[in-house]
């Protein structure tokens, strides 16, 4: 059935949302007459920019609508996630922790505390540790056993803490979403984690794909479809071999070289270093740094 902007000026946005097209739905935001005081405009307007990658306008029109309506659960959502990729996590973490205590029953706002858990920086010299992220994804599927948004972030949280059940997580994920970009990333990303690299780089290539507009993930589409180069096949054997820990594995490598005392093994251990940072150049050249 067709939109009529007459009778709701807003439907046109929601629909181009739903559809994922926040460019187009930030354009039309621009062009509706008032609704600067609805928190639904805020609302919409915090989720396109938020698509777009503005994280810090995104933040804002978020906490525009929570000045009109301080208890909405889609802005208060929307503003943790987006303080957090603003790199705010006390601030993504006290909005989260907000939310949940005025909809403590909300399976998609322990997932999303999870996601901050898991992405917490590490403090000096201690490392991350993921039981309170794992936690609240139990809580999230224990409230909503099939949310697609639970299911999500429990893949993202199992790739970011190694665990080996990612590949796994990320599979279900994918048999839910088939059509998904960030879908394939989590799963591009889980498979690589665990050393299987040439998998991997099939779906980050899908993803780009999916989703040419995102600047990250056409960047890594081009990084996978460079690395599916022969000049590149020693890297992902290296990479299946150890199971994704190929710097930690060439360290252990090069110092039991240099204590063995044999000369061809401190020459064969340099080509690899040489070799290793002839990619890295290679890479960074070709492609540039990563869009953040």
């Amino acid at each position: 059935m067709a939109v009529d902007p007459a009778h709701d000026p807003l439907a046109l946005v929601r629909r181009y949302l739903e559809t994922g097209d926040a460019r187009r739905a930030l354009a039309e935001l621009d062009k509706a007459a008032g609704g600067v005081d609805d928190e639904e405009f805020w609302s919409l307007r915090a989720h396109a920019l938020y698509g777009l990658g503005r994280w810090d306008e995104a933040a804002q029109a978020a906490q525009a609508g929570l000045e009109l309506e301080a208890d909405d659960f889609d802005l208060l959502d929307l503003l943790a996630l987006a303080e957090l990729e603003r790199g705010h996590e006390k601030k993504a973490r006290a909005t989260i922790d907000s939310a949940l205590e005025l909809y403590p029953d909300s399976a998609e706002l322990h997932a999303h505390r999870a996601l901050i858990l898991a992405r917490r920086k590490p403090k000096s010299f201690r490392p991350v540790s993921f039981r309170t992220a794992r936690a609240a994804i139990d809580e999230a599927l224990r409230l909503d056993p099939h949310s697609e948004i639970a299911l999500r972030v429990r893949a993202q949280v199992a790739t970011l803490s190694g665990d080996t059940r990612a590949p796994q997580y990320a599979a279900e994920l994918l048999t839910l979403e088939p059509a998904d970009e960030q879908a394939h990333a989590i799963t591009g990303a889980a498979l690589a984690n665990r050393g299987n690299v040439r998998a991997g780089l099939r779906h980050f290539e899908e993803a780009a794909r999916l989703d040419p507009s995102d600047p990250t993930l056409a960047w890594v589409g081009r990084h996978s479809r460079e690395l599916r180069r022969p000049f590149f096949a020693p890297v992902l054997f290296m990479e299946r071999v150890t199971r994704g820990h190929i710097r930690l594995a060439w360290a252990a490598v090069a110092l039991a070289s240099f204590h063995s005392g044999q000369l061809w093994l401190r020459v064969v251990v340099f080509g690899l270093w040489a070799y290793m940072w002839a990619v890295h150049i290679y890479l960074r050249m070709r492609l540039g740094k990563e869009p953040e």
